[in-house]
């Protein structure tokens, strides 16, 4: 057999596989345990370019419709998240950094230091420690020394990836019971199990500068 009718061969065999898994089909997915809506965002990153989600918010299902190649890893995928809320624990380290003093940024040389750089790698003075006991969809919040408190709202985990996603991050700053309190952080994040997450926070007036480290176990 001549190699130019090899490569045929193998080519007739090939070729129709090929097409055949860059066929559009899709495939409709009823949650049990969570709502469609929280699935929808990370679901939507595995598919390709033609590929479309429909949300059924009322039977709680989703109809996926994509190349025949990618369904099968995103059944897989939308089996680990319609899981049952799962629970967490957030371990967060606030660490008061002492404030720069004038010229350390800035050398003569006028060269600089960076000074995200420089509160990365800084000695606390202080630290503060708390845990936070978190479930999906629900909130916590902890102490962090008198005068700080972090509050936090789980999302969804991604089993996939190994990360938990917060509706909300907030850290608050009340040094006297009569005042009101001041929010020094507040958003949302996603973060990887098991790694410390860093924030930092620029010095205030009445605050120095603050790195915050958010493990989620």
């Amino acid at each position: 057999m001549s190699r130019r009718t090899w490569v045929i061969l193998v080519l007739a065999a090939v070729l129709p596989l090929w097409f055949a898994a860059q066929q559009l089909a899709g495939f409709r997915y009823t949650l049990k345990h969570r709502d469609v809506r929280s699935v929808v965002g990370r679901v939507t990153e595995e598919l390709g370019p033609r590929g479309r989600i429909t949300v059924e918010g009322a039977g709680n299902s989703l109809s996926v419709e994509d190349e025949v190649s990618r369904l099968p890893g995103i059944r897989r995928l939308l089996r680990d998240l319609d899981a049952p809320a799962r629970r967490f624990a957030l371990e967060a380290a606030l660490e008061v950094l002492p404030r720069t003093p004038a010229g350390v940024l800035f050398k003569q040389s006028q060269a600089f230091v960076d000074a995200t750089e420089w509160s990365a790698s800084e000695r606390p003075e202080v630290t503060h420690r708390g845990v936070i006991d978190l479930r999906e969809g629900g909130g916590g919040e902890c102490a962090l020394g008198k005068d700080f408190r972090l509050e936090a709202e789980a999302q969804g985990f991604d089993p996939s990836r190994r990360r938990l996603g917060l509706r909300s991050l907030k850290l608050s700053w009340r040094p006297d019971a009569g005042d009101a309190s001041k929010d020094l952080l507040r958003g949302a994040a996603v973060l990887p199990e098991g790694e410390p997450t860093l924030f930092l926070l620029r010095a205030k007036e009445e605050i120095p500068p603050l790195r915050l480290r958010i493990t989620p176990t």
